[in-house]
Formats: C-alpha cells, structure tokens, sequence
C-alpha cells in the first residue's frame, strides 16, 4: 500500500486540506493503487449529510476534537482520512495510527478469536461453557442447569444481563474479572446471571461477553491479550491495536483523549475498560479496515486466515438483525455486516458490503460522536455506486 501526502494547493490533487477551521488539519489520504472515486470534499462540506452543516461546523458543535475513517472499495483500503486534533486543548492532529478506544466493536474482534478457535477444535461453541469453566458456574434466576454456549453469548441469545459497562476513572480500584462476574466490589455493574431462558429471544449482554473471555482464558490458560493477538490482531495485520488495559506508557502518546457528555476531556484520555473482549480494544479504522477485508475474503473462500463456512456462520442470522458477533443490515438491497461501539469518550462504527468488497470503518473521540458517526457513515455509503 503506498502512501501518498495531501495536496495542499487547491485543485492539485484528489484530497486536500480541508481550509477554515482547525477541524480541517491533518486530513491524509492513503491510496491503494486506485484514485479515490468520490469526491471527498464535496460529502464532507455537504450541509445535507450534517443537518444543515458541514462535517467540520458538526464536529464543532457536538465537542468532536478528532475524527479518523477510512473507505474500502473493491476489497482494498481505497483511502483513509483523519481530521482533527487527539486532545480538545491540543494542537495535535490526528493521524492513521492514532488509536481510539473501539468499545462494543471490540466484540466483533474477540468473537473472531473465539470462532478461530473453534476451526482448530480447541472449543465448540455448542457445548454448554460450565464445562470449560474454572472456579465458576453461571447463576440462574430460578437455579435450574440451562444450556449457556457460546454461540448464544455471541449472538445475544444467552438469557444474560448487563447490556454495557460505563468504565473505572485511574484512580479508582480497577476489578478483577471474577469481580466483574459476581458483581463484587470494586465492580460497578451487578452480578452476571440467567435472567431469562436461553436460546428465546436476542438479549443485548456484554456481560455475555466478559463471561466468553473467561471461557477462553480457562481453555488456553493464557493472558487475554496474547490470545487476541495470536489469533486475531497479528494474523489480520492489525499493527495499531491491542486490548491492554489500563494501555502501558509506551502506547498512551498514540492515543486520541476521549471528550465525556459534557464536553470536558477525561482526565488521562480515557476510562479504563477491563470488560476486555466487550469493550476494551484500542484500534484504529485502517486496522478495522484490515479486519473488514479479510472476512470479506473469507465469504469469498479466499482468506488463508479465516474459512469459508466460518464467515459464513458469523453473518448468517441467529435473530433478524445478529449473527455471530456481527450485526447485519442492507442498504438499498446490498447486505452488509458490522458493528458500532460506544465508552465515555469514543464512538466508533464498521460497516462492511461483501457483495462489492466495500466498506466504512469510522472512530472519533467524543461522547457525542454517535448521531456523528451514523451520519458519516451513511455520507459516505451514499457515494457507493449502487447505494
């Protein structure tokens, strides 16, 4: 993949620095052997996408210091953008390595390892997961055994509670994962259980999710981190990504500083998520990107990675709108897969068309950011050809 710098003269290349404001610095695109085949500038600078705005005004408006994003067309990263500053005080901009904190995408991610791990037999996702766990069996909310897999973890058809986790300030005591489980301080969510029949009904539970990653660290008796990165984020290309939490010292200078709902930075940049596989992943779109490619080869039979019947299971719907880890939609008839993620201070969105190899990985580092986000996304979907 070659990099190519802006254009900073009006008219010289296909992206430039978008002029005017501070929102405007930093913008790069990165080119795969193919122009870019919208005008960027035009969708960004269209008040029609941004309620009656531009991107830059928007951004303005709703405490957004920082955007990156970055647009696959025909199975490669046709270009990728950043906007903007990694800290509301900061001059800094915003580059492509920047990492934000990805939130519930980070579960797209982790159900890749774990169905990874299911191709190599070390797991079946069918099998109840009180027989792989450790120290640990799954409360009901009327005692009696039912069958917890982790194909109803990954689809949200578990029965299981705790939809999110709102995320623990430094200074606070940060709890283990068994805390996280029983509900017991320092936790601030409640205790994990049954709360109604599995296998009924979809049932949005993160809670699910941190109870899959002890599933998975049980089997393999290793630290959450080295298995990601084994299965998923260095196999995939994912350079710029990692799920340590708190992140180490070597990593914080990378990353954009999350902006809370009142349009105050968060003191250290971020809260700390030890909710790991639900909500913990630091990334980046081009990562995301990387992540989005290579499933959608693997829909194709030609990832080396990942098999064929293997992608095809994760987007096949378990309920209407959810596969496994992914949730899956259609825009003007073409289907598509993906995932959206919310912390304190980020927002975050992935869409990906396998029928056309395109896709939209979209991060930005505001509280915010969602109503943003969708409208990006849906901006620059807009501009594919057949939406």
């Amino acid at each position: 993949m070659k990099e190519i710098k802006l254009m900073k003269e009006r008219g010289s290349g296909q992206c430039r620095h978008f002029h005017g404001n501070s929102y405007g610095t930093g913008a790069m695109p990165i080119m795969a052997g193919m122009d870019i085949i919208m005008d960027i500038d035009k969708i960004l600078n269209s008040k029609e996408n941004f309620r009656g705005v531009t991107m830059f005004e928007r951004m303005e408006k709703w405490n957004i210091p920082g955007v990156s994003f970055t647009i696959i067309r025909n199975g490669d990263i046709a270009a990728s953008y950043t906007y903007g500053r990694k800290k509301r005080y900061d001059k800094e901009p915003v580059t492509v390595q920047t990492m934000f904190q990805a939130a519930s995408v980070s579960k797209p991610i982790f159900a890749t390892a774990v169905m990874r791990l299911a191709e190599q037999k070390i797991l079946d996702i069918d099998t109840n997961i009180n027989q792989y766990l450790k120290g640990y069996h799954v409360p009901t909310f009327d005692g009696k055994e039912y069958a917890i897999t982790l194909r109803r973890i990954l689809s949200h058809t578990a029965g299981l509670n705790i939809h999110g986790f709102p995320g623990y300030h430094h200074e606070q005591k940060i709890p283990t994962l068994m805390q996280i489980l029983e509900g017991k301080r320092p936790a601030n969510t409640d205790e994990l259980f049954v709360f109604k029949e599995p296998g009924k009904e979809f049932c949005y539970s993160g809670g699910g999710y941190v109870l899959a990653q002890k599933v998975v660290c049980d089997i393999l008796n290793k630290d959450f981190e080295e298995i990601m990165q084994e299965t998923v984020l260095q196999p995939f290309g994912m350079k710029d990504s990692t799920y340590l939490q708190p992140l180490p010292k070597d990593k914080e200078a990378n990353i954009a500083y999350g902006i809370d709902s009142h349009g105050l930075q968060i003191k250290k940049g971020y809260c700390i998520m030890p909710e790991l596989s639900a909500a913990g992943l630091w990334t980046t779109p081009n990562d995301l990107a990387a992540y989005g490619i290579e499933m959608m080869k693997a829909l194709k039979g030609d990832s080396k990675l990942v098999k064929k019947e293997t992608a095809q299971a994760m987007i096949n719907p378990v309920t209407p709108a959810c596969g496994l880890g992914l949730f899956l939609g259609e825009q003007d008839g073409v289907k598509y897969f993906g995932h959206r993620g919310w912390n304190t201070g980020f927002n975050s969105g992935m869409s990906f068309f396998p029928q056309n190899g395109d896709g939209i990985a979209v991060m930005v580092n505001s509280d915010r950011g969602d109503p943003f986000v969708t409208m990006l996304m849906e901006a620059i979907i807009k501009s594919f050809d057949y939406c």
